[in-house]
């Protein structure tokens, strides 16, 4: 009998220590849990960037797109390109060769920043920099991947602000 009664005590001696010192734990999380979101709240901005969703066009609906953007060393516009389902511009009407994406900065011309390449997946990313803070990106389907101006019908498009 004293024996059991030794083992109950030794138990809630344990058992209490340990309650205290998971009590002591959330303490400590409550705590710091408030100061760690204010600091990922403020630091999201700088670090990773921001996601824009593209706008599909009603000739491929079911594409999905977005473009997430931060800055490079040299304070450009890191732009990343992330597309899913669009279909190849062979399929198109009428059909088209490649697809190309432009950005164009308010009061500027349209620059063509070069091909995207879709995968058999109907999957295709495209990076570039650019100087502007603000400014149009859209993809068009066109003949050539060295077009001057946007000619073909536009599939994709968004507006970036930052």
């Amino acid at each position: 009998m004293k024996k059991l009664i030794r083992t109950i005590t030794t138990r809630t001696k344990l058992c209490s220590r340990f309650e205290s010192g998971a009590m002591g734990q959330r303490s400590f999380l409550v705590a710091v849990l408030p100061l760690v979101l204010a600091m990922g709240l403020m630091w999201g901005p700088f670090g990773r960037g921001h996601k824009v969703i593209m706008t599909a066009a009603s000739s491929v609906p079911s594409a999905k797109a977005t473009v997430e953007v931060s800055h490079d060393r040299n304070k450009n516009t890191a732009v990343e390109m992330r597309v899913r389902y669009l279909a190849h511009p062979s399929a198109l009407t009428p059909a088209e060769e490649v697809y190309v994406v432009w950005i164009q900065a308010s009061g500027h011309a349209p620059e063509n920043e070069g091909e995207l390449h879709m995968d058999s997946n109907l999957k295709g990313e495209f990076k570039t920099p650019t100087p502007y803070k603000q400014f149009s990106i859209f993809v068009t389907a066109e003949q050539s991947a060295q077009v001057r101006q946007p000619e073909g019908q536009q599939v994709l498009t968004a507006n970036v602000v930052e």
